[in-house]
C-alpha cells in the first residue's frame, strides 16, 4: 500500500506524524511526506514529496492580505487565513501534481494541513487526520475548513471528511470541556529519535558536578529570542543545577556567554536523546516538548510565548506536573520549587503512564488498515 503523509513544513507538525510512517515503512508499506523540501533532513530517512511552500513566505502573505503578524496572532481569521488560504493557495497546484505521481492508497495529514485532504479528494481516496496538538478550538478549525473548502471547490474538488482521527494527546492534557472524536485512535507519543546520521552528539558531562540535578532549556524551534534564553540562563545560576541550553538551530549564540563547567549549549538534537538523565525541563510550551517530557515523566517549568503554547502550559501545569511561569527570571526559582517538591515528579510519573497505555504506533497502522479493509484496500 502506497501511504502519503502531509504535513506543515515545520518541526512541530512534521515530527509527530513520523512514529506512524516509520511503522508502516518498517510495515513493507511504500510512504512519502508531502511537505516543502526544506525539511528533507527533519523526515529522513522516509521520502519527501517536496510541494508547497515554507512556513516564512506564508507568513509574508498573510501579512501582505491582512496585517496580520501570523506568528503571535490565533484568531480565527488569521489562523484560517495560514491554513486553509495562503498556504493552498501557495501550494495546492503543485501538491497535487506531487501526488498524482505516488498515487497513494490512504492519506494521512496532520490537523491543520490541507493539501493532504485536497490530494485525496482529488484522487478519490480516503484520508486520516492526525493531531499534532491539543484538539483545536472549534472557530479556528471552522474558519481553516471554511477557507481551504473555497479553493478545493475552485478546483471542482469536494471536501470529504477523514475516516479516522490519530491523536497523540491524552485525555488528561485535553481541554476540560473535551470529547473525543467518535472516529479517535489514541496514538501513544514517541519522544522524537532521529533515524538518520546526527552526528558526535553525546549526553554532556559536567565533571565534578554530575550528581547535581540537570535541567533541560528549550524553547523549541520556532522561538528566536536570545534575550530571553540568556534571562533564563542567568535564574537558573542561583540554582545548584547542570543545564542544558537546545538553541534553535538558525539561532545566533554569540551574545549568550556561560559558564561552560554548569551550562552546555547544543544545537538540534532529536528530543529523546536531550531527556537522557534530564530531571526537570524548562520550556517555552510548544506541544512537542510538552508532551515529550510528560510521556517520559519528567516535569516542567514553562514559560509559555504565544500561540497555542499558553494552553498547552495551563494543560501541563493541570496534571500537576509543572509550574507556569510569566518572565525569564522567575524560571529559576520555579525550577528550585519543583526540585523541592516529589508531587511534581509524582503527577509527571502518573501522566507518563496514562501515555503509556495509548496504541503503539503499529497499532494504530493495524487499526487503519483494518478500517479500510470494508472498502477492498
Amino acid at each position: 500500500m502506497r501511504i502519503l503523509f502531509s504535513g506543515t513544513p515545520a518541526y512541530g507538525h512534521l515530527i509527530p506524524l513520523l512514529p506512524l510512517e516509520r511503522a508502516a515503512r518498517e510495515a513493507g508499506h511504500d510512504t512519502a511526506v508531502l511537505t516543502h523540501g526544506s525539511m528533507a533532513d527533519v523526515v529522513a530517512p522516509a521520502r519527501v514529496l517536496a510541494a508547497g511552500p515554507t512556513l516564512e513566505s506564508v507568513m509574508t502573505e498573510v501579512h501582505r492580505r491582512t496585517g496580520a503578524d501570523a506568528a503571535t496572532d490565533m484568531s480565527p481569521a488569521t489562523a484560517g487565513e495560514f491554513f486553509g488560504g495562503a498556504r493552498v493557495d501557495l501550494g495546492i497546484d503543485e501538491a497535487l501534481a506531487a501526488a498524482e505521481g505516488f498515487r497513494p492508497d490512504l492519506v494521512v495529514a496532520e490537523s491543520a494541513d490541507f493539501l493532504g485532504p485536497a490530494v485525496a479528494a482529488r484522487l478519490g481516496v480516503p484520508w486520516a487526520s492526525h493531531a499534532v496538538g491539543i484538539a483545536i478550538e472549534a472557530p479556528l478549525l471552522d474558519a481553516m475548513k471554511a477557507a481551504a473548502a473555497v479553493r478545493m471547490r475552485e478546483r471542482g474538488l469536494i471536501p470529504t471528511d477523514p475516516m479516522a482521527s490519530v491523536d497523540p494527546w491524552p485525555a488528561c492534557l485535553q481541554r476540560d470541556d473535551w470529547v473525543a472524536a467518535a472516529d479517535r485512535i489514541a496514538l501513544r507519543s514517541e519522544a522524537h529519535e532521529s533515524e538518520a546520521e546526527t552526528g558526535s552528539w553525546s549526553r554532556p558531562e559536567f565533571p565534578g558536578r554530575d550528581h547535581l540535578p540537570r535541567v533541560l532549556v528549550t524553547l523549541g524551534t520556532i522561538v528566536d529570542e536570545p534575550d530571553t534564553l540568556a534571562a533564563i540562563v542567568d535564574s537558573l545560576g542561583a540554582q545548584d543545577v547542570n543545564t542544558i541550553v537546545a538553541v534553535n538551530p538558525a539561532a545566533d549564540t554569540g551574545s549568550l556567554h556561560v559558564d561552560t563547567s554548569r551550562v552546555h549549549l547544543v544545537g538540534f538534537v532529536p528530543m529523546s536523546r536531550l531527556l537522557d538523565g534530564v530531571d526537570v525541563v524548562v520550556s517555552s510550551g510548544g506541544a512537542g516538548t510538552v508532551l515529550a517530557a510528560l510521556g517520559s515523566g519528567i516535569p516542567m517549568v514553562v514559560l509559555p510565548m504565544g500561540l497555542d503554547k499558553p494552553l498547552n502550559a495551563e494543560r501541563a501545569a493541570h496534571t500537576g506536573a509543572a509550574e507556569t511561569v510569566s518572565e525569564p527570571q522567575a524560571v529559576g526559582e520555579a525550577v528550585g520549587r519543583v526540585l523541592g517538591d516529589s508531587s511534581y515528579f509524582e503527577a509527571a510519573t502518573t501522566t507518563s503512564k496514562l501515555i503509556a497505555k495509548m496504541h503503539t504506533a503499529q497499532d494504530v497502522l493495524g487499526l487503519l488498515l483494518a478500517r479500510l479493509a470494508p472498502a477492498g484496500l
